[in-house]
């Protein structure tokens, strides 16, 4: 198994941020799409002999579509859409004052470009802001019987906001779990591997914890398929899993690495611990038989154990416990090889 080689596995879907790419899209036709209107309005503004309404609107139109076109390819910090927010409430402010209940339509539109325009850590303050900014002109500028109705009708606006954005956080968890979970085991896939690693060596060298892994292979497993079909061979695979999960502890990491090997990494665990963890894995394997269906069998896996040494890179240190593997099996499977 060439493990040096598996920097170039593609990227999983369960490393790609499907909200961020979903704000990204919405954040293009935001910046495009508003800078287009308000330079509409800015020409129709010029139309009436408004000469100072349409050059405020000209120029936040122009702002927008500068912001779509540099950051097309990714989202605009933060205070760039503050003062975005800022300056269209401010026109929609103007626009109530001077023209009543029909300035109020353009509230809608802002409120709703906020869930798309800040993360989840300021997101709360800035919609509360503007929904206060804009509760506060709704009262000065139109009738009380007009203004609570409007600051009500803002409130569920925000709501139903609000539950889309934790639909879509759910969403996205969910679909981060399958994406990158193997569907017959539960284990992380292969292509996780290297971040996993990659992770928990940064872990182990800022709190200074030992590190080890286990990679455990079937033996003979082609036979299994050969002789009793991929079906029986899958189920064995499910068993497998199972037993594996069964004695390792809940802070270790579980991969389908390839075909019949799987791969456990112990967070904080010296070699020796790992190695009598694998023990146990193997014991479970060689002493409890497999019933499938109406067959009786007994499967025994091959494993090889290493602890990440300093200076190690992820694949250096893979690359010996595969080895360590391979060494199990040519000197006879059923057995564990531990390198010291």
């Amino acid at each position: 198994m060439d493990w040096a080689n598996a920097s170039n596995l593609p990227q999983s879907a369960a490393q790609l941020n499907l909200w961020q790419h979903f704000r990204l899209l919405a954040m293009r036709i935001i910046y495009i799409g508003v800078g287009l209107v308000l330079i509409a309005f800015s020409v129709f503004s010029i139309l009436q002999s408004a000469w100072l309404n349409s050059g405020a609107l000209a120029l936040v139109g122009a702002a927008f579509l500068l912001v779509g076109v540099v950051y097309r390819h990714e989202l605009a910090p933060q205070w760039i859409n503050f003062l975005f927010i800022c300056a269209l409430g401010t026109l929609v402010s103007i626009s109530m004052k001077s023209s009543g209940i029909l300035g109020v339509y353009w509230m809608y539109p802002v409120l709703a470009m906020v869930f798309f325009m800040f993360d989840k850590a300021i997101f709360v303050l800035v919609i509360m802001l503007i929904y206060a900014a804009f509760a506060f002109v709704t009262y000065k500028f139109l009738p009380f019987e007009y203004a609570w109705r409007i600051a009500i009708s803002m409130l569920v606006l925000i709501g139903v906001g609000a539950t889309f954005l934790v639909l879509m956080a759910r969403m996205q968890k969910n679909l981060s779990r399958i994406s990158a979970t193997d569907a017959l085991t539960g284990f992380y896939k292969r292509d996780q591997v290297t971040d996993i690693l990659q992770q928990q060596i940064a872990v182990a060298q800022k709190q200074k914890q030992p590190l080890s892994l286990v990679i455990l292979d079937l033996d003979s497993f082609k036979s299994v398929n050969d002789k009793y079909g991929y079906m029986v061979g899958d189920q064995v695979l499910q068993e497998t899993a199972q037993r594996v999960k069964r004695i390792a502890r809940p802070q270790d990491i579980l991969v389908r690495s390839n075909g019949a090997a799987l791969m456990v990494i112990f967070p904080n665990t010296p070699l020796k611990l790992a190695a009598e963890l694998t023990s146990n894995m193997l014991d479970v394997m060689r002493n409890e038989p497999f019933a499938i269906k109406s067959l009786m069998m007994t499967i025994t896996a091959s494993a090889g154990v290493a602890q990440w040494q300093a200076g190690q890179s992820w694949g250096q240190w893979l690359e010996q416990a595969d080895s360590a593997m391979d060494k199990a099996k040519s000197g006879g499977r059923n057995r564990m090889k531990v390198v010291r």
